[in-house]
């Protein structure tokens, strides 16, 4: 696709009419746009829409401007986690979770997948069910995907922990009643993920070895996503740069409003 169909596309993107709803990120919004212009342009296999914050209306405008744009749209079911592990704890309650993340995924209705690429297909639909790796297909590095799905596992952990020392849970029975009465859990900070938002152009988080590292692959992916930014129109990278900006100040906010109050 030619730099001025790209720029026409980012333009029909921003010009996009939708309500709001549970997507109140503008910098989300953004990356979006960006993330489909660089489906169109080849820089990425696919974009994902609607799995995180999400608006019906959000997706049905970018379904329309993407075929309008001659890129190709799928409907699937919400993404349902790869893990390379399983929790170290009953099984019984690892697959009482699976089954309970697989009806509320099937509540929440269908995400959107853009792409360019028809033979992409196989993969998306196989990523979605959790059966193969989704880095590919979105264009992310494994070492973050991996981290992230990690992560998930890692809090649910430190959630049985705290089912067992905070309320004498012993067997999958007792966690999954606590589970079912959502039981309050205080997770100390040690076992806390850490989610690192370090880079302005991308959707996913950084692993920890690519947050530390300038020419990591999410450094490098960043940068490719910044340079498109800055080449489809110096106005949107600084957009982004303002949205970047402001969502710092919102995350070092929250961490001020939740930490304990200090000694005087």
């Amino acid at each position: 696709m030619s730099a001025t169909a790209l720029r026409a596309l980012l333009r029909d993107l921003q010009e996009m009419q939708f309500d709001r709803e549970r997507k109140a990120s503008d910098l989300e919004i953004l990356i979006d746009y960006l993330e489909v212009v660089a489906v169109a342009a080849g820089e990425k296999p696919a974009h994902l829409q609607g799995q995180g914050m999400r608006s019906k209306s959000f997706n049905h405008a970018l379904r329309k401007v993407a075929e309008a744009h001659g890129l190709l749209v799928m409907q699937t079911g919400p993404l349902l986690p790869r893990l390379l592990r399983a929790p170290e704890y009953d099984p019984r309650f690892f697959e009482w979770e699976r089954q309970r993340d697989r009806e509320a995924r099937a509540r929440e209705g269908q995400v959107l997948w853009v792409y360019r690429d028809r033979d992409l297909e196989p993969a998306i639909r196989s990523s979605t069910e959790g059966s193969t790796d989704v880095s590919e297909v979105l264009g992310y590095p494994a070492c973050c995907v991996r981290e992230y799905f990690e992560a998930g596992v890692r809090m649910s952990e430190a959630i049985v922990r705290c089912y067992q020392t905070r309320y004498d849970a012993k067997n999958a029975d007792d966690f999954i009643r606590l589970a079912k009465e959502n039981a309050p859990v205080t997770i100390p900070p040690a076992d806390r993920p850490q989610i690192r938002y370090v880079y302005s152009y991308v959707q996913f988080s950084a692993c920890r070895e690519c947050a530390e590292s300038p020419t990591s692959p999410a450094a490098e992916i960043n940068w490719a996503m910044k340079r498109l930014a800055s080449r489809l129109s110096p106005a949107f990278q600084r957009a982004i740069e303002k949205a970047a900006k402001a969502e710092v100040a919102a995350r070092r906010e929250g961490r001020q409003r939740n930490s304990p109050p200090q000694p005087t």
